[in-house]
């Protein structure tokens, strides 16, 4: 099956002026066209409810969730994730979701944020951390700090994987839906094992 990924995007300004603009950092492009040269990719313009006619237009047949703001910082961008994971989710087509992403996931299906305390935000804001996964250690990047409150977590969800230093959440899968908290667009060379669990997970979904 060919892949044809849908990428959400973040709001940002024009310097200077208020001009809000649809953006993403070019790791992804970089990120894509190295870890997946077989499939296609598209930014999705945050455009809303809309923005659900736009990749049926394409006909994307995947959905990345990537990072960003906290929720609620750019509400045109929550509103049209908020249409696209819905409607990803009925069509039963594969999400991916990235660290904002992820957080966008967890309170869709009414999950919790909370704040990370001063400790927490030393040892997961721009600083790679190690993770408990698939009974290994791996080392991550990672740039958030929210984390999931594990009590409000959908019993939809399995937990992939735990921050070895503190035990919080860096990973979960549901019937359709990938998500981490850490970013593999950022790695300078692109992990395989990252790889590799993102394609089992979207061949999963296609039966593959």
């Amino acid at each position: 099956m060919e892949w044809r990924f849908g990428i959400t995007m973040r709001i940002t300004n024009a310097d200077g002026y208020d001009e809000p603009r649809d953006t993403i950092a070019q790791d992804w492009s970089t990120y894509m066209t190295g870890a997946f040269p077989k499939s296609k990719f598209l930014f999705i313009p945050n455009i809303g409810k809309k923005a659900v006619d736009f990749i049926k237009k394409w006909d994307i047949n995947a959905l990345i969730i990537s990072g960003g703001d906290d929720i609620g910082v750019t509400p045109e961008r929550d509103i049209t994730e908020i249409a696209l994971i819905k409607h990803t989710i009925d069509a039963n087509l594969p999400i991916i979701a990235v660290c904002r992403g992820m957080q966008m996931i967890h309170t869709y299906f009414d999950g919790k944020l909370i704040n990370g305390d001063k400790t927490f935000v030393e040892q997961h804001r721009a600083i790679p951390h190690n993770i408990n996964f698939a009974n290994t250690t791996r080392e991550v990047n990672s740039y958030h700090t929210n984390l999931i409150n594990e009590d409000t977590l959908s019993k939809e969800f399995n937990i992939l994987a735990r921050c070895s230093l503190d035990k919080t959440i860096e990973a979960f899968e549901g019937k359709n839906i990938l998500a981490m908290m850490w970013h593999p667009e950022r790695d300078i060379n692109i992990s395989d094992w990252n790889k590799k669990l993102i394609e089992d997970f979207i061949n999963k979904i296609n039966g593959n």
